[in-house]
């Protein structure tokens, strides 16, 4: 599956796979709309027959949340995040901590979290202990 050639992709702000091997976490975050305000979302968690499936199902659900927030004209966007796996064998407290920690990592900007910063020759990534961060 090519995420941004999929039907379901457009109009997505973004769109984060987060894993955990530790934890057993597998899970997609999909902010669809946040120009009224925070995605307003849940999280579904389901024994999904593929990766494809389980993307698919974000994107779907956090576009009808953004449409059910402008309908109850609320000032939110929509949002939704799934995670792959049996909740009644797999839920556990270390997984939904692991997913916690990707949704908040999700919510800070790019440049916060040790993402890209622009140079001449183009885009250099550079990590959390990089001595050119600021801390916040």
């Amino acid at each position: 599956m090519s995420v941004f050639a999929e039907r379901d992709f457009a109009d997505h702000e973004q769109v984060v796979f987060c894993s955990d091997d530790k934890a057993g976490l597998k899970a997609i975050i999909a902010i669809h709309n946040s120009n009224l305000g925070p995605a307003l979302g849940g999280c579904r968690m389901w024994p999904y027959a593929s990766e494809d499936e389980a993307v698919r199902d974000a994107l779907r659900l956090s576009r009808g949340l953004t449409y059910k927030s402008a309908m109850a004209n609320l000032k939110l966007g929509g949002g939704k995040s799934v995670i792959i796996g049996n909740p009644r064998t797999q839920k556990t407290t270390a997984l939904l901590e692991a997913m916690a920690r990707a949704i908040e990592a999700a919510r800070r900007p790019l440049h916060r979290r040790g993402g890209f910063r622009h140079q001449r020759s183009g885009y250099e990534m550079h990590g959390a202990h990089h001595p050119a961060r600021r801390r916040h």
